[in-house]
């Protein structure tokens, strides 16, 4: 039996990025000249000064006549001066050489031709007005360039003028990139049965094209020793810094580390941060190695940790550093002591009025909700603003204290947008699409939790928007009754759609499914939706109903955040059933068993219904293509004249 890997020498973050740095800072960075034209996005290795003075002569900044300054003392509107061509002025074009023995330049303008080859003038010229003097733009021996600039289009001018044909920068490094694992295939085929597409490799090169960086991609290789060996034999020899992906956590199939240990020297193995604890970091002949994560957020994190900034100064480019905020938290939040975890994160700016409703004691300071964790989780990113840190040393924040946030968006783009929690459903998706396509765009992010977990953080201030369609058995209304429990302040409530809610079951329902009753069917499987999102409160009300108890239900412990993941479960064959909206059955080709149709609502406090997002997302809601296009969408109806309505919250014993 094959023997596991164990971390050599896992340090903290602020260890590892030491050792690390103290490594990569003493190789030897390649300088070469290079032909000014073809320096655009390249490093400068050393400071450049002018050759020449530009202009190298005093030049006509206008088009005109140049005189001597002193022989138009006195001339005014009242007092024109006549002038010869030839004999007491010159006729100039712009860039044209001033003629020896003048000193400034009339425009034409202000010069009145007269027979006789004379002109007339109507004011006094100052000595070199409209005149570029020799070494306007720039002195000869002037510095230009310092070492480590980025050459962008105005370098490039700048020393093409002053005399500058060739510049030393430093050369591009190349990047050897190697992707590992039985179970990798290339994103152009459609995986089977346990394979795994590479993307790891695409997310790393397309950094490395953004940043002009050439890369050597070997390939996927099988977890065969022998030949990830050779590979990185062949990366030495023609690449500066080589990157291997998956292979370096405690696996039995995990052979970097034993590779970079054979060959030359493991720097580093395991840090103490999560996600991306597998990291490994060494050498072999001078050449920087890195083993990353397979899981894609580990590979990603590590990535900019450890490999950007190597990569960077090899090419002599500053470090690339992201914009830290600090953040206020309005939940616990858990988290394993000993290791600094990193967080997926929105980030919501609370208007200042909020502070007269007690919600908000900053109103500059925003709110940090985190999103789902796992390394593997790659659409929590795609939605976060930015990751949360939270430090080592505990166990986790508590509300109202401050956490690190580093910016994964412009913050502008951040305040300006809208955060949403509660109960999602595919309509957030084109909502969220219609406000990207707005003139004046609005960024909708939206965290699926459940109605119930949707309205609470709509009122302790984590959100602007929440979503729900949390039924009251006892008025049958909707949404209203459980807000009024909780509510603050005014809430405004627009219904987004009516939906039908039903049972999700294979083509041709195999199961024979007519109804709730069917669920305390020994042979059926079924699987839930997570406590507090509305329908598992639709579901538990229908089951009290009929008299049928939970623990008479396979699966009804078996739990999913979204409409989607239940659809999936059923449509993979897990389980036999789940509750869900029409509107999944068709997107995962299911069948549906209809039970009721509920009102879907977004919910947020009415004194920000004038705010620019939250009145651009209303017009979008409200507008007839929206309204005329859920008459189209399989499973939903418009609200009609009911569509907003508003709740105020109870008064307490003082009348307040």
């Amino acid at each position: 039996m094959a023997e596991r890997n164990v971390y050599l020498d896992k340090k903290d973050l602020a260890a590892a990025r030491k050792l690390w740095q103290q490594f990569y800072q003493q190789l030897h960075r390649i300088r070469e000249n290079i032909a000014v034209q073809e320096a655009a996005a390249r490093i400068s290795a050393a400071a450049v000064r002018a050759k020449r003075s530009a202009p190298h002569f005093n030049a006509a900044a206008m088009d005109g006549i140049a005189v001597k300054a002193e022989q138009t003392r006195g001339v005014n509107e009242r007092n024109p001066g006549i002038l010869e061509i030839s004999r007491s002025c010159q006729e100039v074009n712009t860039g044209d050489p001033l003629p020896q023995g003048y000193n400034a330049v009339i425009k034409i303008e202000d010069v009145e031709l007269l027979e006789d080859n004379q002109v007339r003038i109507f004011s006094a010229a100052a000595p070199w007005q409209h005149v570029r003097t020799i070494g306007e733009s720039v002195l000869r021996g002037e510095q230009l360039i310092t070492t480590g600039q980025r050459l962008k289009e105005y370098h490039i001018g700048a020393l093409l003028e002053a005399g500058i044909r060739e510049i030393e920068v430093y050369k591009t490094p190349r990047l050897g990139l190697l992707a590992t694992g039985d179970e990798i295939i290339p994103p152009e085929k459609e995986p089977d049965l346990g394979e795994i597409v590479d993307f790891n490799s695409a997310m790393i090169s397309s950094w490395c094209k953004q940043n002009e960086i050439e890369v050597d991609f070997a390939g996927i290789i099988p977890d065969d020793r022998d030949r990830i060996s050779a590979e990185i034999n062949a990366l030495v020899e023609t690449t500066d810094l080589i990157i291997i992906i998956a292979g370096s956590s405690a696996g039995k199939k995990d052979f970097t580390p034993g590779i970079v240990a054979d060959k030359g020297e493991v720097i580093l193995h395991g840090v103490d941060i999560a996600p991306g604890k597998p990291v490994l970091l060494g050498s072999i002949n001078e050449t920087p190695v890195i083993g990353l994560p397979g899981y894609p957020l580990s590979c990603l994190l590590d990535f900019h940790i450890f490999a950007v900034p190597a990569v960077s100064w090899l090419a002599g480019r500053q470090q690339e550093y992201r914009n830290k905020i600090t953040a206020r938290i309005k939940r616990k939040i858990s988290s394993r002591p000993g290791r600094l975890e990193f967080l997926r994160a929105n980030l919501y700016y609370p208007e200042p009025q909020e502070e007269s409703s007690g919600t908000n004691s900053n109103g500059d300071r925003p709110v940090a909700v985190p999103r789902s964790r796992g390394a593997a989780a790659m659409k929590s990113i795609l939605q976060a603003d930015g990751l949360l840190l939270v430090p080592a040393d505990r166990e986790g924040l508590s509300p109202g204290e401050e956490a690190e946030i580093i910016l994964l968006e412009r913050e502008q783009d951040i305040k300006e947008g809208l955060l949403l929690l509660g109960s999602n459903d595919p309509l957030l998706e084109t909502l969220q699409q219609e406000l990207r396509l707005l003139d004046n765009p609005v960024q909708l992010k939206i965290q699926s939790r459940g109605s119930q977990a949707g309205l609470h953080a709509l009122v302790r201030g984590e959100c602007q928007l929440a979503t729900s369609h949390l039924l009251d058995p006892d008025s049958g209304d909707y949404n209203l009754p459980y807000l009024r429990q909780i509510a603050r302040e005014k809430y405004c409530l627009l219904t987004l759609a009516w939906r039908e809610q039903g049972l999700l079951v294979a083509r041709g329902n195999p199961c024979k499914i007519e109804g709730l009753s069917n669920l305390a069917d020994d042979e059926i499987s079924f699987i839930n939706r997570q406590r507090g999102a509305g329908t598992r409160i639709l579901l538990d009300h229908q089951l009290s109903r009929r008299g049928i108890e939970p623990a008479e239900i396979s699966g009804y412990q078996r739990e999913e955040y979204t409409h989607a993941a239940v659809a999936q479960a059923v449509a993979a064959g897990t389980a036999d059933v789940g509750l869900g909206i029409k509107a999944m059955a068709e997107a995962f080709e299911l069948d549906f068993v209809p039970l009721t149709r509920e009102r879907f609502e977004v919910i947020f406090p009415a004194r920000l219904e004038n705010s620019r997002a939250v009145a651009r997302l209303k017009e979008v809601i409200l507008s007839s293509d929206f309204q005329d296009s859920l008459k189209n969408r399989s499973g939903y109806q418009p609200a009609g004249d009911s569509q907003i309505r508003y709740l105020k919250p109870r008064r307490d014993n003082n009348g307040n």
